[in-house]
């Protein structure tokens, strides 16, 4: 018969298992959030500066895996400016991405600071074609002292004071990251975006020293179609993340409700949007979310992620939610027909 330190001894083992495995299954993904539309930073350069305002600036906060361990949180801050061009409609987009990572009972930690610059080059009265380039610093850190090991198992249970018999060269690490990413906007009568954006070019060593504990390169492909009908635009979203062994696939539709009149080459009279979508991420996960943007001032919005399969040993789904906060500054003078 199985005692009851055995049992507690196999659930600690298995938490253990579970937060430091499955952050390291999400740091093979990066850092990442269900509502991407709302850091494009993170997802394509290229992005930057795509927005109807001379400002942007977002806050963001994820929780997840709430029930295992002392579960992940994910914070971050993308800051944007456009830079409009005195003789032509091109225009440079600037940003600043701000990204805090914490994960498991080992406090995996991950901050981020990059800077991101991107040229849109209007091709066409339809047409947006734009190129980025991001660099940034990244520091990652992890506390070994909580973790508990087998070497520390005395035949009848778990004991801390037990060596651990485990050493370890360095605890953090710092590198420079580079990334780039391409991207091209259509409107017309088929409204449709597309673009390529690649992480970690360099490939960085994260954390063993003298080791090839690389960082893998991440690539995202994006699209999206949108049709736009008298008061509702409704936006259909594909986003493919690779790196190392691991894809991501996540499908998406949002429904923005037009509220109120809208000039169409002013800013005489702008009108707010009530919004509401779903994302599925691919065999993981869907993230409901509803938000509201108020006369291209600021908006919030608000989403759950719900884990579609269960796991040993933990209560509930093991979700968490999402939140982002914007601020829209500085309008231009006339709207920019081409990236409505």
């Amino acid at each position: 018969m199985v005692s009851k330190n055995m049992k507690n001894l196999r659930y600690t083992i298995c938490l253990v298992v579970l937060t430091n495995l499955v952050p390291a299954f999400i740091q093979a993904q990066d850092m990442h959030f269900s509502q991407y539309n709302n850091c494009p930073q993170l997802i394509n350069p290229a992005l930057t500066g795509q927005f109807e305002t001379m400002l942007k600036a977002t806050i963001l906060h994820k929780r997840q895996w709430m029930n295992v361990g002392t579960g992940y949180v994910t914070s971050g801050v993308d800051a944007q400016y456009k830079l409009l061009s005195v003789n032509s409609d091109n225009f440079f987009g600037f940003g600043l991405l701000v990204l805090d990572d914490k994960a498991g009972i080992a406090q995996q930690k991950t901050l981020a600071v990059k800077g991101t610059a991107a040229y849109n080059m209007v091709a066409s009265d339809d047409d947006l074609i734009s190129a980025g380039f991001q660099m940034g610093f990244e520091q990652r850190s992890m506390n070994f002292n909580d973790l508990a090991w087998d070497s520390q198992f005395n035949g009848v249970a778990y004991d801390p004071n037990l060596d651990d018999r485990e050493r370890f060269i360095t605890n953090s690490r710092s590198f420079i990251d580079l990334g780039a990413g391409f991207h091209w906007k259509h409107r017309k009568k088929r409204r449709f975006d597309l673009g390529y954006g690649i992480y970690h070019a360099n490939q960085q060593i994260t954390m063993v020293a003298r080791g090839d504990d690389r960082m893998r390169v991440r690539q995202i492909y994006k699209a999206s179609w949108i049709k736009r009908y008298e008061h509702i635009d409704m936006k259909y979203d594909a986003l493919v993340q690779r790196q190392g062994g691991a894809n991501q696939v996540m499908i998406g539709v949002t429904a923005d409700y037009r509220i109120g009149e809208e000039s169409k080459y002013t800013n005489v009279k702008t009108a707010s949007i009530a919004r509401a979508g779903m994302y599925y991420r691919w065999k993981d996960a869907i993230s409901p979310y509803i938000g509201f943007e108020y006369k291209r001032f600021a908006s919030i919005s608000l989403g759950y992620d719900i884990r579609l399969a269960k796991m040993p040993f933990i209560d509930g789904r093991a979700g968490g939610p999402e939140i982002s906060l914007t601020y829209l500054g500085m309008p231009e003078r006339k709207r920019m027909k081409v990236v409505k």
